[in-house]
């Protein structure tokens, strides 16, 4: 494994990447970076995630709690655990749009709990936060008729309960910076404590915004309190056959998670930095799992390991109608 720089120790980080893919400009200079007091040059300098090599495979095909479609996971690297959610994709009754199953499980999948969630969303991204002795979720709320989240919700996990979407257990973490608010999706930066929400403004607008989690956690999510907000790349007609399947973000650089069942998928790199729509690599193809059976991409997070962070996405798969998820993962650095 390549040496991993800290990433308190900016200093020492290499400076390359900063002027590519029009990312030359600062972020300040292009009115994306806005903090609370003075506006920032630029997010920090930090290591980049290699996607070649082959990385590795923790989790092969695991059957989670119920027999839906695993859509999204996070890690809780504090313990050494995955939470997945789980849509239910043959679901018709108009009661139960957006209801979700979280299984937790080992670094291996093997199953150690579950909870459901009743009209939450359908899971595109989900975030885990060890916090003062428990293990606090993330993820879209409120679902619309759509079956997306139209809000992010925060709470306790607990192994067994159902949570209702109007449980008073739920607090609201939506951001609120004058923009459109459509299909708000979280994830964590374990490496810098950072919550960053993707949403859309309107049809194939994505964008991205960046908290400090103690912010965030405390619900501090204005205008005022934003670390970093930028576009992300328009999909277009590519997007409508590859669709947006997860993201995942470590330093200064957020990964995208692209594809459809039974057909390519795809990784992206965004620069916190950059301008635009702009991006570091575009589409790289993945041939990870390519044997499973109905693979489908479905997730991304971030893993804190002991012999580094991992970049970690996954799979869905389905044999003769069981469900099972997948993980791999990056660990080597450019």
């Amino acid at each position: 494994m390549s040496h991993v720089p800290s990433l308190g120790d900016r200093r020492a980080l290499s400076r390359r990447g900063l002027f590519r893919a029009g990312g030359g400009l600062t972020a300040a200079a292009a009115g994306l970076l806005v903090g609370a007091g003075p506006a920032y040059a630029e997010v920090p300098d930090s290591v980049r995630f290699d996607l070649g090599g082959a990385g590795g495979n923790p989790v092969w095909k695991k059957s989670l709690h119920a027999n839906w479609v695993m859509q999204s996971f996070a890690y809780d690297s504090v313990h050494q655990h995955i939470y997945f959610a789980q849509t239910n994709s043959q679901n018709s009754d108009p009661d139960h749009v957006g209801d979700l199953w979280i299984t937790k499980t080992d670094t291996t999948g093997r199953q150690l709990g579950s909870m459901a969630l009743h009209n939450f969303g359908h899971g595109v991204s989900i975030a885990v936060e060890p916090y003062n002795g428990s293990v606090y979720l993330w993820t879209e709320w409120m679902s619309s008729g759509s079956g997306f989240g139209t809000k992010v919700g925060r709470f306790a996990f607990q192994d067994g309960a159902v949570l209702e979407k109007t449980s008073g257990a739920i607090q609201d973490r939506t951001p609120s910076i004058g923009d459109a608010m459509v299909n708000p999706q979280p994830s964590i930066d374990p490496g810098t404590d950072r919550l960053l929400v993707r949403y859309k403004t309107g049809a194939d607008q994505p964008r991205i915004v960046v908290f400090k989690l103690s912010d965030a956690r405390a619900g501090r999510l204005s205008s005022s309190y934003r670390l970093a907000e930028r576009a992300l790349p328009s999909r277009g007609a590519w997007g409508s056959d590859n669709p947006f399947q997860g993201f995942a973000a470590y330093g200064r650089y957020v990964y995208l998670l692209e594809g459809r069942a039974n057909g390519p998928s795809y990784l992206s790199v965004i620069d916190l930095n950059g301008v635009g729509q702009s991006t570091v690599i575009d589409r790289a193809q993945t041939t990870a799992g390519q044997s499973l059976p109905g693979r489908e991409p479905q997730g991304m997070a971030i893993w804190t390991h002991s012999s580094g962070p991992r970049l970690a996405f996954g799979f869905h798969s389905n044999t003769d109608g069981v469900r099972e998820a997948s993980v791999f993962y990056k660990s080597q650095f450019v």
